[in-house]
């Protein structure tokens, strides 16, 4: 009897660990699976977050693309003023300094070239004058077809916009005439024109759109451009008066001009000696 429950008891205790063993076993392979499930979560997580993290770097590559596009199509001021209120409402500007320059006998030249050097051409030396504008602190508002036409004064925090206007249309007229010297380049000559007035600016069009400025200040100004000579800079007299103690001109004296009858002009021949910085 006693063998017996010795033997019964042995079997239960065997039983019982392997109840136990077996427990531990289901339990070891439940967390196996649940371990695999999570690290396939995690895969899958970490697998979306990557994806996440391209979309938001392509996301801000596209942004950056869209604000370099609308730099080149609309000024700094309205682009902050567009995306601050979803609107750029026109507005009038009392004094903003405007320059027109076009290259003399283009539609004579442009047929005898082909459609690609033509572009090139026009690229590289657009391309210059507007990192020469930018630096002074102006900027290129559009160009249309061989005439390219800048501002300053439009973020109202330049008081010397005159002045600056004027200094990069030195530099510009320097770096053309620089290029043509180099070996086998074309030759161009331009004509520079620069007036100084109030504007009324604002975005014009509703799919294709651009931002304008319009007044008499901007006609003389296109005016004043016609009438200067190759590789000169012309200025009104309001521009003579704004900058006749830092630069040295020569007086045209009155000049007729079309639609406008006659106006006073001056070439700038360069800034006053006293005045360089060192």
């Amino acid at each position: 009897m006693f063998d017996l429950w010795a033997i019964s008891s042995e079997f239960i205790l065997l039983v019982a660990l392997i109840l136990v063993f077996c427990r531990l076993y289901i339990q070891q392979r439940r967390f196996a699976r649940e371990k695999a499930e999570f690290e396939q979560r995690y895969v899958k997580l970490t697998d979306a977050g990557l994806r996440l993290l391209e979309l938001k770097d392509a996301l801000e590559r596209e942004q950056e693309k869209s604000e370099k596009l609308l730099h080149n199509i609309l000024p700094a001021r309205v682009i902050a003023d567009l995306q601050e209120k979803g609107a750029s409402a026109p507005e009038r500007f009392d004094d903003v300094s405007i320059l027109f320059a076009d290259i003399i006998n283009f539609t004579g030249i442009a047929p005898t070239m082909e459609p690609d050097e033509l572009i090139v051409e026009l690229n590289d030396i657009f391309g210059e004058f507007d990192r020469i504008f930018a630096l002074h602190n102006c900027e290129r508002l559009k160009t249309v077809g061989d005439s390219y036409m800048a501002v300053g004064g439009l973020n109202r925090q330049n008081h010397d916009h005159c002045r600056d206007l004027v200094l990069a249309a030195m530099e510009a007229r320097d770096y053309l005439a620089k290029r043509n010297r180099r070996p086998g380049a074309r030759v161009w000559q331009m004509r520079f024109g620069v007036n100084s007035g109030s504007v009324i600016g604002g975005i014009v069009g509703r799919e294709k759109y651009i931002y304008d400025i319009f007044g008499d200040t901007v006609n003389t100004a296109s005016r004043i451009e016609h009438a200067s000579e190759a590789m000169k800079i012309n200025v009104s007299g309001n521009v003579y008066k704004k900058l006749r103690d830092n630069f040295d001109f020569t007086h045209r004296g009155m000049v007729e001009v079309k639609g406008k009858g006659a106006l006073e002009m001056f070439f700038v021949n360069g800034v006053k000696s006293s005045c360089q910085e060192s």
